[in-house]
């Protein structure tokens, strides 16, 4: 006893160390933030601040702004004794208090930052933790903090500042002058009457560029870093797993979200995934039982270590006494549906309804078909087609994770697949089977089925695999977890069980958990029970939290819980989602009108239609033509997704159908919906699958996408167009868009040429093309994007003294923000973009003219043409229809 005191003693004084420290950082912070407001005032430091030139100066004070923010970031950090915000917060207070002496020294706040690193230092050996891992909520965190932090410092400068501008500011005025330096032309109006208060205005966009910017960081941070296990650590986990894996959890522990302790003796593997406070591991420790121990001591120390509540989910009932021997807590969450198939039959009165599904489906001309791996990409198009109805009807379009298996082509080619097809060889419905490694027992993953599949489809299938997995001598078949199931039988429940089961008896109502254990016991299962294993009660909400997150992906909607508290608030929330896109556009849309129809007041139309006819009949013929140029490279799109899907078609009917497609919905807009909507039936019709019909949808509008970034790339670095004053951004011209651009590209002809998967970004999966194919699709997308613009080029007057290359910058970035707006066809915006950008040198009536004849040669001309193409192709496939025409 006597020889653990000085350890507590020590444990106690570095814990209110470590609370003073971080009460220490936020004040300095906020002086950081004050001293960078508060003007120098004249004293005897004057001929100190006289030493140094003027850029110095601004500099430190914008750094004392900028590290106030910062050093406000890793308060919190600090409090949780993580490493590197320890070395970040050194390096800050360093700089700080030099920042303050060169700004008058000021060495009462240098003094401040000196104690406070000095404290920093002699807690060094506390600060062991490592950093948690990128994060959507943690970057949407950072970001909200970012907006406040820039407000709160342009407010309360203008507020205290008043005196150093021509008009005094309120509290609320301060704030609606901070909004006006991004949101206005003119600053709204702001006129500095000392070289302080125009250095304070200038400082406000270095601050909302630092601060927002680290913001967006954080937040684009989880998709450009995805910090999980290195190649190496799978490869090791994987042969544990194979060597000792034993449940239904065993195969989903090698998905790509986990990653990985392996304990001391380096014989035993724990997948987690850590989120907030909590660190989640899937299931019991794999690896040899006499290990068992250690592994879940490692795991635990390693979780303190980094400031983590350790938990286990989804564990068996076997390992209970050990958890409990070690100071944990245990929760019963539901119970596994196991299906004895030495004894399962569709024979007697407990079958009845499952013979009933299978001869209806039998009767409809369903069948199943069993497919090994690996599958084929046509297969997993179909595949997915199905598991997008599912998600979009069952899920709101939102997968679960962690547990569970996901939509992953790279996961779903090596699993055994059963796919329910209808007579005509269409998938309706799936699911997919994972091994158990050292136990012969087969798992269920992902069971989809599509809207309009018959009902007892899915019983059709569980029959048609459980059949399956009898012939192939497996003793067992699992039908998952059902989540609360069976609470009530619970003896001796605590306080926390009996909520939980309140829960389960009001939230059923919800997700219907009652129905779920009485769909699967009508396939005659034993249940065995699951338990989540928790350090101590006061780490729970940390540890539900972490797993709601990554469960659902990190998705912020589930994290907020909108679907726990409220169907209907959520339903709300995502209706609100999908009208907010078009209520944007129709507003953006207006706005652009609106600015037009500005600009055509200063001329009078005669004026436009005079441009108009100024154009000559053989440049408007030139036009024709450059369009007809144009639409041959647009046939290339589906020419080169006719050789990705391995489909020998026809150059003229692909030619046919990339015309109409593409005349279409260049006009109409929406073209993922109305080309998209086209090619299916043309392509239907010609014998490609709806897989392969997908396949080409999605290789023609990535091309569109890789066509703008190249010659975007490219022609933004070669003639970099300046940024218009007004939008205030922080580069002025495009040449750091083009740079971005041309990495982009870079990068995705390295992964064509290196990469042997597809690029799973989100819910999109970008396919590895091979290099060649790449190239051809960077090139001829490329002469459509030139083409398109050199249309609009020979339309402008011969004396408009703008040349191509510069021309051509302005017209993409127009095309951009259209596509962006989501406005049939970019009208309006496209016009107020380019008129923003080319006028002047370029008159604005005579471009106008210009853009007119743009629309009529480039838009309306081929619409009609696509329109009576497609009247044609129906006539023509159904003569019948001719006798209801007048």
């Amino acid at each position: 006893m006597v020889s653990g005191a000085p350890a507590r003693s020590d444990s106690r004084l570095s814990s209110l160390g470590l609370g003073i420290a971080v009460v220490l950082t936020a004040i300095v912070a906020l002086v950081n933030l004050c001293s960078a407001i508060i003007p120098s005032s004249p004293g005897p430091e004057s001929w100190f601040l006289s030493l140094w030139p003027m850029p110095v100066r601004v500099g430190a004070r914008l750094f004392s702004a900028l590290s106030g923010f910062f050093l406000l970031s890793l308060a919190t950090n600090l409090g949780r004794r993580k490493r590197v915000a320890w070395w970040l917060t050194v390096g800050l207070l360093s700089l700080s208090g030099l920042s303050h002496l060169i700004r008058g020294l000021h060495y009462q706040q240098s003094l401040l930052c000196l104690a406070l690193l000095g404290l920093l230092l002699w807690l060094r050996p506390a600060f062991v933790a490592w950093s948690d891992r990128p994060s959507i909520i943690q970057g949407v965190r950072v970001l909200l903090g970012a907006l406040v932090f820039t407000l709160a410092y342009g407010t309360l400068g203008f507020w205290w500042l008043d005196y150093h501008y021509a008009t005094p500011f309120s509290l609320p005025g301060a704030l609606s002058q901070t909004l006006a330096m991004f949101f206005t032309a003119d600053n709204g109006g702001l006129r500095p009457t000392t070289a302080f208060g125009a250095y304070f205005a200038r400082s406000i966009y270095g601050v909302g560029a630092g601060t927002l910017g680290y913001g967006l960081w954080m937040l684009f941070r989880p998709v450009i870093l995805r910090e999980t296990a290195s190649p190496a650590e799978r490869q090791r986990a994987r042969a544990i797993v194979e060597q000792y894996g034993h449940s239904s959890l065993a195969r989903i522990t090698l998905l790509e979200d986990k990653s990985y302790y392996f304990s001391p003796s380096g014989q035993t593997v724990v997948a987690y995934i850590a989120r907030g406070r909590g660190a989640i591991a899937l299931g019991d420790p794999i690896g040899p039982p006499a290990d068992l121990t250690a592994a879940v001591v490692g795991f635990r120390d390693f979780c303190q270590l980094n400031d983590w509540h350790p938990a286990f989910y989804q564990t068996l009932a076997e390992h209970l006494d050990l958890y409990e021997a070690l100071g944990f807590r245990l929760l019963k969450i539901g119970e596994e549906a196991i299906i004895d198939l030495h004894r399962f039959t569709l024979k007697g009165r407990a079958g009845r309804s499952l013979r009933s599904a299978v001869n209806k489906c039998l009767g409809q001309g369903y069948r199943v078909q069993v497919y090994q791996p690996p599958l084929g990409e046509a297969l997993l198009a179909e595949l997915r087609a199905v598991s997008d109805d599912w998600l979009r009807y069952r899920r709101q379009g939102v997968e679960k994770r962690f547990s569970l298996g996901w939509f992953d082509p790279d996961y779903l080619e090596t699993s055994v697949i059963a796919v329910v097809e209808d007579s005509q060889g269409k998938a309706l419905a799936f699911a997919n089977l994972i091994s158990e490694y050292q136990l012969n027992e087969a798992t269920i993953d992902l069971m989809r089925y599509h809207h309009e599949a018959l009902p007892g489809t899915m019983d059709y299938l569980l029959v048609s695999l459980l059949q399956y997995c009898q012939q192939q001598g497996y003793d067992n078949f699992n039908l998952g977890l059902v989540a609360l199931s069976d609470l009530v039988g619970t003896t001796h429940p605590s306080r926390l069980q009996r909520g939980i089961r309140y829960l389960y008896n009001h939230l059923n109502q919800l997700y219907n958990f009652q129905g779920l254990r009485a769909y699967k016991e009508k396939f005659q299962p034993h249940w065995q029970p699951r338990y989540l294993v928790y350090s101590h009660r006061v780490s729970l909400p940390d540890i539900i939290i972490a797993l709601v997150r990554i469960d659902s992906g990190d998705l912020l909607q589930e994290y907020l819980g909108a679907q726990f508290f409220s169907n209907a608030l959520s339903g709300w929330v995502k209706a609100c989602s999908r009208l907010l896109p078009a209520l944007l556009s129709l507003g953006l849309f207006s706005l652009c009108i609106w600015a037009i129809i500005h600009e055509l007041h200063k001329y009078q139309p005669q004026v436009i239609i005079n441009h108009i006819r100024a154009i000559p009949r053989p440049t408007l013929m030139l036009a024709l033509g450059l369009t007809g140029l144009n639409y041959l490279f647009l046939s290339g799109y589906d020419v080169l997704a006719r050789f990705f899907v391995r489909h020998r078609l026809p150059y003229l009917k692909t030619a046919l159908v990339a015309t109409i497609s593409y005349a279409i919905s260049n006009s109409v807009g929406f073209a993922l919906l109305s080309g998209s909507a086209i090619r299916y039936r043309f392509y239907a019709a010609w014998g490609l699958s709806p897989g392969q019909i997908a396949q080409i949808i999605a290789f023609c509008n990535l091309s569109f996408w890789i066509g703008l970034l190249a010659v975007g790339g490219l022609v933004f670095a070669l003639e970099p167009l300046k940024i218009p004053a007004m939008l205030h951004l922080p580069f002025d011209t495009v040449y750091p868009l083009g740079m971005i651009f041309l990495v982009v590209i870079a990068t995705y002809l390295g992964l064509s040429s290196w990469s042997r998967r597809s690029l799973n970004i989100g819910g999109w999966s970008i396919p590895r093309l091979p290099l060649r194919l790449s190239l051809a699709q960077i090139g001829v997308t490329s002469c459509d994007w030139a083409l398109a613009a050199a249309i609009l080029y020979v339309l402008l007057p011969a004396d408009a003294g703008v040349p191509y290359l510069a021309f051509f910058s302005s017209y993409l970035l127009a095309e951009i923000a259209g596509v962006l707006s989501n406005v049939p066809g970019g009208l309006g915006v496209f016009e107020t973009v380019l008129i923003l950008l080319v006028s002047p040198p370029l008159g604005s009536d005579a471009l106008l003219g210009a853009l007119l004849m743009y629309r009529v040669i480039y838009y309306l001309t081929p619409l009609l043409v696509g329109v009576a193409l497609l009247a044609a192709y129906e006539l023509y496939r159904h003569p019948y229809r001719r006798r209801l025409l007048p």
